[in-house]
């Protein structure tokens, strides 16, 4: 049966005690059930709002804009900024693996996954963990690897051999990633879950390291209030466009449309690229 169809329901949860309260198939003590509430990000949310009314000229200019486009015009900023969000602001997440099962579910709570520490290797005596990364006596001297200069020194290389150690360490990791005796892993089905591999042969811990899914924010930082700024004068740019000389006093008023859409263009422009430079990291690869 395939692995995909073995994945337990949460009121199926194969690690739960009678005595333990189980909330899904990844352990007794999974706390990320459901997404909580996110009372930060709210507080968040205002203050931006209140600094891109601000710089638009509010409350002493007019500004054309409702309550769902302000709240839209923060929400694609924060959405691209947790796409390039800074190493601090992720977590980590730590589970137990169950025999003979690759294919876990991960809770509502996570989000993007930068990295999945999984360090299970297969059943063989030269590349057990517990070894600690030194080479066993059986293979010293003579063999394959006593052809290098007449044999290694299993934790240090010989003075004056560095470059035949790194050499072999190199030919070593290749072939334990071939041989999948290495700890790996990737999204399967979508984002909302990860297989390991190789298929653990025992409990083992395994720690992922996630940006929370709509993320409390505890503080305003400067990348936020210029995304949304830049979104925001998009939004209005393209309003005030629709309508260049409204009737007034004195013959109409000119308004600045088309000028305010090309300087939010230039500003979203430019804030992408300070993402990467300055605000926060690069993105992601996710494979699946």
């Amino acid at each position: 049966m395939s692995n995909i169809l073995e994945i337990p329901k949460p009121s199926q949860d194969v690690n739960c005690q009678s005595s333990a309260p189980c909330g899904s198939n990844l352990g007794p003590t999974d706390p990320l059930v459901k997404i909580s509430p996110r009372r930060n990000r709210e507080k968040v949310r205002e203050q931006i709002k209140d600094y891109v009314l601000l710089m638009l000229g509010a409350p002493v200019v007019s500004i054309e804009l409702d309550q769902q486009q302000l709240d839209g015009a923060v929400d694609f900023a924060l959405q691209i900024f947790e796409d390039y969000a800074p190493r601090e602001y992720y977590q980590w997440y730590v589970f137990n693996t169950v025999p003979g099962q690759t294919i876990y579910q991960m809770p509502n709570d996570i989000g993007m996954v930068r990295e999945v520490a999984y360090k299970e290797t297969a059943q063989y005596a030269f590349s057990a963990s517990d070894l600690g990364g030194v080479i066993p006596l059986e293979y010293m001297g003579a063999g394959a690897y006593g052809s290098i200069a007449g044999g290694i020194n299993p934790q240090t290389p010989v003075w004056g051999k560095m470059n035949e150690w790194m050499l072999y360490k190199q030919y070593e990791d290749t072939y334990n990633r071939m041989a999948s005796q290495q700890g790996g892993w990737e999204f399967i089905g979508g984002y909302g879950s990860i297989k390991l591999y190789p298929v653990p042969y025992k409990s083992h811990l395994v720690a992922v390291h996630y940006l929370q899914k709509n993320t409390d924010f505890k503080q305003v930082t400067q990348a936020m209030q210029e995304g949304s700024l830049a979104f925001a004068k998009i939004m209005l740019g393209r309003i005030r466009s629709k309508i260049t000389n409204p009737p007034g006093p004195n013959g109409g008023v000119q308004l600045d449309g088309q000028q305010i859409l090309q300087e939010g263009l230039q500003d979203k422009k430019d804030w992408e690229e300070r993402l990467i430079n300055r605000f926060g990291d690069l993105p992601q690869i996710k494979m699946g």
